[in-house]
């Protein structure tokens, strides 16, 4: 199995627990759920199947178990397999649907001291009569095992994150589109609440009615602690970095594992809450840190390096760490790449182990995202660096992680904010021996326009493969704006969508496709690709053809990234393709030109 394709089916696995190892599970063709121990002893240990099936599957690290909901008429049947073999099942009633019947959109676990473990499933109604009267507002159902039900219709907007029964309170996440989402509380039951409480931000985790939110992402997030009954919200100092991720640890709100960035590196760190101070973990190599799992036993953890491979690791409530391989191991052959800044522009400088011949700049999506050490492009890096490619990570201005000024100083002067970025890392390029011409440009979404746009400023390059890319700014605007309203104001702040002229308006079709004769552009794109169009690709490729430009469009039938262990391979071979075209790397037998799509 190739290493895209290994790679994509191990990020689909599901890690539950720690034996001795990880315990993870996946789902196979048939609908089985195929749960894998680690070795005991040395003794291999025989995986176990769970047919599963039903209208939903929760997995619940308090009872380490599989729980699956089904609804049949005004009945609700719960099965619990558990995983040493052990399976329960048990039923309640269903309230009345007005309209119609229920259809189950959500489940999440809930603990209380008088029910035990329950459950907080998510109800629409529909109509099944009057076709395309779509379904009725939302119905929240906690249900546990020998209890009544309780019926819950949220007066405010948003999905059902935490439902504690002891603070008589719910939870509720709202997705505002580009904004950040907005966390709403209100009692349960029928009692009017003199003020709902809210806090903008995402909702990590609650215990004893205090809730683990991260706030102000992406310019600045921040990690803070959210009483909704007593209306606080109390920011913690984390120390350097941003912080992507967090989860309560012990039995109490006292102390967090946080997850941050700093320098394009995850860190781990267990955070005391009350007195602020923080101890770091050790998880050397890990690179990219994921949060899988958490529960009383511990917190599980998915680590990506393009250097160490995957890894998974294990924090027990007593903050002992225990690792594991992945199935990608480590390159002993590559170094950790090293954060750097040119001139003003940070970058991770991923090192060939022998001397570079030939630079690929990678650029992110987002914008406001960023680089960080992990097996971007499924691992591809690995494989230009073994052929003497040296590849820079650029955290071009306009990317999050470095602080508010800089993420928002291009806006609406795009490029001239990436000339600068360009020139800087090209420069360095040269003092490494590498010059334009042996220099390709590779981004994926709003990385791929400004792979493009890199191509239109600086004439000398080689050229670019752009993954996804947005060349029509007007119309990305547009169409957002009918998903969501708010994406109007939010692509005003950072474009210029009034401008007339193509080359203000930057990424425009007839101002992308103004690249160098002799710079070879491959554009790929997914046909049902629901985020960048296709269609726009099409045109800006036909533009650039029509100037007699050497630009290649290479297309496939997947989405805007890759959802299948198949289309995870095609999109590898086909960027690699199209950098080994751009390159001409001599000696590979990916130098030639990029094949034209299905």
């Amino acid at each position: 199995m190739s290493l895209p394709e290994g790679l994509f089916e191990e990020r689909q696995k599901h890690l539950l627990g720690w034996e001795d190892g990880p315990v993870l599970a996946h789902v196979e063709d048939g609908g089985t759920l195929r749960v894998t121990f680690p070795s005991r002893n040395g003794v291999p240990r025989a995986p176990r199947g769970i047919e599963v099936s039903g209208d939903a599957l929760l997995h619940s690290p308090t009872s380490n178990a599989f729980v699956s909901f089904t609804l049949d008429g005004d009945r609700l049947a719960v099965t619990r397999h558990v995983l040493d073999g052990e399976l329960r099942v048990w039923s309640t009633g269903l309230p009345a649907a007005p309209r119609g019947s229920w259809t189950l959109h959500d489940v999440i676990e809930t603990e209380s001291a008088a029910y035990g473990t329950g459950y907080v499933l998510t109800l629409a109604d529909e109509d099944g009569e009057d076709e395309g009267s779509g379904e009725g507002e939302p119905t929240l159902l906690r249900v546990a095992e020998g209890a009544e039900p309780i019926v819950h219709r949220p007066r405010t907007a948003g999905r059902a994150v935490h439902w504690d029964d002891d603070s008589a309170v719910v939870l509720l996440q709202e997705d505002r589109g580009p904004l950040q989402p907005l966390l709403h509380a209100e009692p349960l039951g029928d009692r009017a609440a003199p003020h709902v409480p809210a806090a903008e931000g995402r909702w990590l985790d609650s215990r004893g009615g205090v809730a683990l939110v991260l706030t102000d992402a992406p310019d600045a997030p921040r990690l803070a602690l959210w009483n909704p009954r007593a209306a606080t919200l109390r920011h913690l100092d984390t120390g350097p970095g941003s912080v992507a991720d967090g989860r309560f640890t012990g039995d109490d709100t006292s102390c967090a594992l946080v997850v941050s960035t700093d320098e394009g590196t995850d860190r781990l760190d267990l955070v005391n809450l009350d007195s602020g101070d923080s101890r770091p973990l050790e998880t050397p190599g890990a690179g990219r840190l994921l949060i899988r799992v958490a529960s009383p036993r511990g917190t599980g953890l998915y680590g990506l390096s393009t250097a160490g491979g995957t890894s998974y690791w294990w924090i027990g409530p007593d903050a002992t760490v225990r690792w594991a391989p992945g199935a990608v191991p480590p390159d002993p052959a590559l170094n950790r790449p090293e954060h750097t800044y040119f001139a003003q522009t940070p970058a991770l400088v991923h090192k060939p182990p022998c001397t570079a011949t030939a630079a690929v700049i990678a650029l992110h999506g987002g914008p406001e995202s960023q680089e960080r050490d992990e097996l971007r492009w499924d691992g591809l890096y690995r494989e230009l660096l073994h052929q003497g490619v040296l590849v820079i990570s650029l955290n071009y201005t306009g990317s999050s992680g470095y602080g508010a000024d800089f993420l928002r100083r291009p806006w609406k002067d795009w490029a001239a904010s990436f000339r600068l970025d360009l020139d800087a890392c090209l420069g360095a390029l040269r003092d490494m021996g590498v010059g334009p011409g042996r220099t390709a440009l590779l981004g994926g979404s709003f990385g791929g326009s400004l792979a493009l746009l890199g191509c239109v400023i600086e004439k000398d390059l080689a050229g670019a493969v752009a993954s996804a890319p947005l060349t029509d700014i007007r119309k990305q605007a547009a169409r957002a704006a009918v998903d969501d309203g708010r994406y109007a104001e939010w692509f005003a702040l950072r474009y210029d969508l009034a401008s007339p002229l193509p080359h203000e308006r930057v990424f425009d079709p007839d101002h992308l496709a103004a690249t160098g004769p002799k710079q070879r552009v491959v554009v790929i794109h997914g046909r049902n690709d629901r985020v960048t169009s296709f269609e726009d690709s099409g045109t800006v490729v036909a533009r650039a053809r029509e100037r007699g430009l050497p630009w290649t469009l290479v297309s496939d039938e997947s989405g805007h990234v890759p959802e299948a262990a198949d289309e995870a391979r095609f999109r590898y071979e086909r960027v690699r393709d199209g950098l080994a075209a751009v390159l001409i790397t001599p000696g590979t037998p990916a130098a030639r030109p990029a094949p034209p799509g299905p």
